[in-house]
């Protein structure tokens, strides 16, 4: 058992995943993922001839290209986020209501929302390639692929989890579900795993589409497709099929409102 002294009803933030995009955040979620595409194609082996850039860029594309809702959330940026507070010993921060997602004009609630839309791309951008890479493994007709490759690869960032959380510090995953658009995956802050050492474990999250209390995946990684159990499961993006630990650079947060250190939920 790797398990941090993070505590969702304490710090995480009260209110749930769920804001309106403005038309530039969608061009810039887009812009996000397209320019990923070209790193995303490279990590796909040896491609002498471009057979696979012609048949992978442009189905990543499509992807890409997929229904974005006028109400998305901004899962990664409130898993960095609240990494950030932790790390600094500081209140997760709020606007107006504090159980209310502050997605209003009111300044502070400009204020907190500017940021965590700030740690939403900051969380895309250096993990884009390889959630795009693991998609078209999953998806598409190459050589290996297949829900079998994401659980070898599963396997080995169970692996490589254990060694963040024995630290003592929450680290944010990527979620890799079983729907061909980019935008039904999901990322959590694990802050604790167990694994009994017989191909199953659970990992323990603050998953921001839950606030309050902490989630559990609870994995059986011994047959050929990663079976995945959650107690706060993602509809759009169906079954997980993956996680991978991303690449995150902590952050000072700012002094953005007074928050307070929440009593853990009864």
């Amino acid at each position: 058992m790797a398990r941090t002294n993070f505590e969702p009803a304490q710090h995480g933030f009260a209110f749930p995943n769920s804001w309106r995009l403005k038309p530039e955040e969608r061009t810039r979620l887009r812009q996000t993922l397209a320019q990923s595409t070209g790193e995303a194609t490279s990590t796909l082996g040896n491609d002498p001839f471009g057979f696979v850039r012609t048949m992978v860029s442009p189905q990543l594309a499509r992807w890409i290209e997929t229904a974005l809702p006028d109400t998305y959330g901004l899962c990664g940026g409130m898993a960095f986020a609240a990494a950030d507070y932790f790390r600094a010993g500081k209140p997760v921060p709020h606007g107006i209501t504090p159980n209310l997602p502050p997605d209003s004009d009111a300044p502070l609630d400009r204020a907190v929302r500017d940021y965590l839309w700030k740690r939403q791309i900051d969380s895309l951008a250096p993990n884009a390639p390889l959630l795009l890479s693991w998609m078209a493994m999953l998806f598409l007709p190459l050589p290996g692929a297949g829900p079998g490759w994401l659980l070898e690869q599963t396997r080995e960032q169970f692996t490589n989890l254990k060694g963040f959380l024995t630290q003592g510090q929450p680290w944010p995953i990527c979620l890799i579900g079983s729907s061909t658009s980019p935008f039904n995956n999901h990322q959590v802050l694990a802050i604790g795993v167990d694994d009994p050492g017989d191909g199953t474990g659970a990992i323990f999250v603050y998953d921001a589409n839950c606030p309050g209390r902490t989630q559990t995946i609870q994995l059986d990684m011994r047959g050929t497709v990663l079976q995945a159990t959650e107690s706060c499961p993602g509809a759009e993006r169906g079954a997980l099929r993956g996680f991978f630990c991303e690449h995150y650079t902590p952050a000072p947060p700012p002094e953005l409102s007074p928050g307070s250190q929440r009593k853990p939920a009864p």
